[in-house]
């Protein structure tokens, strides 16, 4: 089975991880509160100063029946990151389980419930891993925003309209609530206060959808301490 083919078929329940992927090129920075911009910025700036972190999110994904029904399902991700060319991620959900590794030489595919995998020679980084997965091969990993190299970028890169919600408490955590509207849908972030400017929740609602479905993520566990070993992102088939 084709890379490409594998990667329509999986990416069904997952499409919705990406903004990027789902929004028309329109011109960004149109009216975007200072304030929401600098607090992505300095949440970005934290995350790329590690050369290495992993994290999970808990996810709650709608999918809308021909009725209009809105059924609502549940997943988990592991996702680890080395820079400047390793991905792995283990995607856990209602609808079936992948698996997706980057090495620096290689992207793979699996669905380890149906037996079938794809890989793919590349060579580059993760940037770059990154953009041929969504543009050539119509992949995208899960919270692939996160994974670039500036996630500010590639989380505004679409963005016409944002601002600051106010103050929230997320699970015992005190964040800032962000607001932003892109073409094609919109989405919030929750971000935690402090020194440790990070991501707790990520919510996407696509609203030119019928009923606007929605996409919502928590993360928790995130390390930049642990040694991540090279294993981790050979394949296992």
């Amino acid at each position: 089975m084709s890379f490409q083919r594998l990667a329509i078929i999986l990416t069904l329940s997952i499409l919705a991880v990406q903004t990027a992927a789902a929004a028309k090129a329109t011109p960004s920075g149109a009216a975007i509160e200072e304030g929401a911009r600098q607090a992505i910025q300095v949440m970005s700036d934290y995350l790329r100063t590690s050369k290495s972190f992993s994290f999970k999110t808990e996810v709650q994904y709608d999918d809308v029946l021909p009725s209009g029904q809105i059924i609502t399902f549940s997943a988990q991700n592991s996702i680890s990151l080395v820079r400047p060319n390793g991905i792995f991620v283990n995607h856990l959900s209602d609808t079936g389980n992948r698996k997706f590794w980057f090495n620096g030489r290689e992207i793979c595919l699996l669905d380890p419930m149906n037996g079938t995998y794809a890989t793919e020679l590349f060579s580059g980084n993760t940037d770059k891993a990154l953009e041929h997965m969504i543009h050539v091969l119509k992949f995208t990993p899960p919270l692939a925003d996160f994974l670039y190299e500036n996630p500010a970028k590639a989380l505004l890169a679409h963005s016409i309209q944002g601002f600051v919600v106010g103050k929230s408490v997320i699970q015992g955590t005190p964040t800032t609530h962000l607001a932003f509207v892109d073409e094609l849908l919109d989405w919030q972030i929750w971000i935690q206060d402090g020194k440790l400017p990070l991501p707790i929740r990520f919510a996407i609602t696509y609203k030119t959808i019928n009923n606007s479905p929605q996409y919502v993520a928590t993360f928790s566990g995130w390390d930049f301490t642990s040694r991540l070993p090279s294993t981790l992102f050979q394949p296992e088939l």
